[in-house]
């Protein structure tokens, strides 16, 4: 092993360099020797060690040789300062940057990507307009690790605004908008960049506008082809989401020209397909924003509510897990209740599916369910819990047996999913006096011999956990109840009674 004393042995292994054919095999050792280093040791050794050497390794057709290398290279640089291989090597790292391997391109970003994270970023790179030009180079390349990291560099770099004026200087924005005609998929790569940019911050996003980048990506939905508008929504929702990015698309019309497209889509031929990808756009913003979307649009309202009764399977999907998202929080609760009688409608659809649908469908319903009736302890207030409890007894004549029929079936993803609904039921004292009242269900969850498998024993561990950390848990089951789950709980999810034989002497 190489220790921090022996500075010439990496000196002059890394000198050694020069000699072709060797350059594998002093690569593998420096790569094990280094490996054997502390940090401390590490830093002591790596500003001893000149890189150009180490560069010149990547001109060479061996992936061996040039695995080895990136390998090496960033081990080293990892315990340089920020922006001192850059303020060095600038050049290395452009050359790198052209590599055809994508180890060679990835070891430059991260490093770039290191740099632009200390703080004082930009200041590195305002003469580094080549450097850049580079990384953008990058978002073109067929490897998609490398696009990831060259993301990163360039969304970092819109993160202030000395870097907005680099990204979106005549230079660069050029080169951009040219990376765009190469092919659909990397001008979405770009249109990627301009949300992320635009996500982190309002100046952000202005600049992004400016650009036209932004307005470029809005007329995406006039194209006739619907991937194109599918991977378009998917960038608007992440946008939507955030403060800024809700009002520039109210603002400018985009959430009603999505709405209206919601209602037009059985007059296009393939409206169909667009469908679940508008519905899961409303369903995101409207998690964020739900009074908002929810009282301007209630034609994207109703067109979900009466996809529940949809023999689409995969539309019935993205609209329950989009009805359950945006009821997760108390204030989408309150918007989805403030909309009169069709939560209690929708709710007894649900309850349809679940009776209904196949397997896999109950799953998906019952999870819906359980995001809908869920209201966490430090959310828990009188008029919320009215509402959760109505809508749990919309789901049928007689809910419980409902659930329940579910769960006697010997399907472990079917228990789980039931389990779930009797987790959050065990949160609120409506729920616990459902529980209590339904005839069985009390020895049901303190039986562990009707779970086969591990996942539900722990399921059904956790609803009585749930219930004995409830404040209303004890006035509503009692002590004696209380103290029985209590047992369950300090035994555990696997415990086994065995019960002990005694042999008596002279018994027969």
């Amino acid at each position: 092993m190489r220790t921090v004393e022996n500075f010439e042995w990496f000196r002059n292994t890394v000198a050694e360099l020069t000699n072709d054919v060797e350059r594998i095999r002093l690569l593998s050792e420096l790569k094990l020797a280094i490996s054997s280093l502390n940090s401390s040791q590490l830093k002591l050794i790596a500003n001893s060690i000149p890189l150009e050497l180490l560069f010149d390794c990547l001109n060479s057709s061996e992936k061996e040789q040039i695995d080895l290398a990136c390998d090496v290279m960033k081990t080293i640089m990892s315990s340089w300062e920020p922006g001192a291989v850059l303020a060095q090597y600038k050049i290395q790292l452009q050359r790198a940057l052209g590599h055809p391997t994508p180890q060679a391109r990835v070891m430059v970003l991260q490093e770039l990507n290191k740099v632009l994270s200390d703080g004082k970023p930009v200041s590195r790179l305002n003469e580094s307009e080549d450097l850049l030009l580079a990384v953008i180079d990058c978002v073109r390349h067929e490897d998609s690790s490398v696009y990831e990291k060259a993301k990163d560099v360039l969304v970092k770099l819109g993160a202030t605004p000395e870097g907005l004026r680099l990204l979106y200087g005549q230079t660069l924005l050029n080169e951009l908008i040219s990376s765009m005609g190469q092919s659909d998929i990397v001008r979405f790569r770009v249109y990627e960049v301009i949300t992320d940019v635009s996500v982190n911050s309002e100046n952000g996003l202005r600049a992004s506008h400016t650009s036209g980048l932004l307005p470029s990506l809005m007329s995406e939905l006039d194209s006739d082809d619907i991937l194109l508008q599918l991977n378009a929504l998917e960038l608007f929702s992440k946008l939507a989401v955030t403060p800024h990015g809700f009002q520039y698309f109210r603002q400018r019309g985009v959430l009603a020209t999505l709405a209206d497209k919601v209602l037009n889509t059985g007059e296009s031929p393939f409206g169909s397909l667009l469908l679940p990808g508008l519905i899961k756009f409303f369903g995101n913003v409207a998690h964020s924003w739900p009074q908002e979307i929810l009282t301007e649009f209630p034609s994207v309202v109703k067109a979900l509510f009466e996809v529940l009764d949809s023999s689409d399977f995969v539309l019935l999907g993205t609209v329950m897990e989009t009805l359950g998202f945006i009821g997760t929080s108390p204030q989408g609760k309150q918007a989805l209740h403030n909309l009169g009688d069709s939560m209690s409608k929708s709710m007894k659809m649900l309850g349809n599916n679940i009776k209904t649908l196949p397997a896999e469908w109950k799953v998906r319903t019952l999870n819906t369910v359980a995001n809908l009736i869920q209201v966490k302890p430090a959310d828990q207030t009188p008029s919320l819990q009215k509402i959760t409890r109505s809508w749990f007894a919309s789901l049928a004549t007689d809910p419980m047996e409902l659930i329940m029929h579910v769960g006697r079936q010997p399907f472990p993803e079917l228990k789980l999913a039931v389990l779930q609904v009797l987790n959050v039921l065990g949160e609120q004292q409506w729920g616990q006096e459902y529980i209590k009242g339904f005839a069985g269900l009390i020895e049901f969850l303190l039986d562990r011999s009707t779970e086969a498998t591990k996942l539900c024993k722990d399921a059904k561990y956790e609803v009585l956990r749930t219930i004995v950390s409830s404040p209303t848990s004890e006035s509503v089951f009692g002590i004696e109840t209380i103290l029985r789950f209590k047992n369950y709980i300090r035994e555990g999810p696997v415990y086994v009674h065995v019960e002990t034989e005694v042999a008596i002497e002279g018994s027969s």
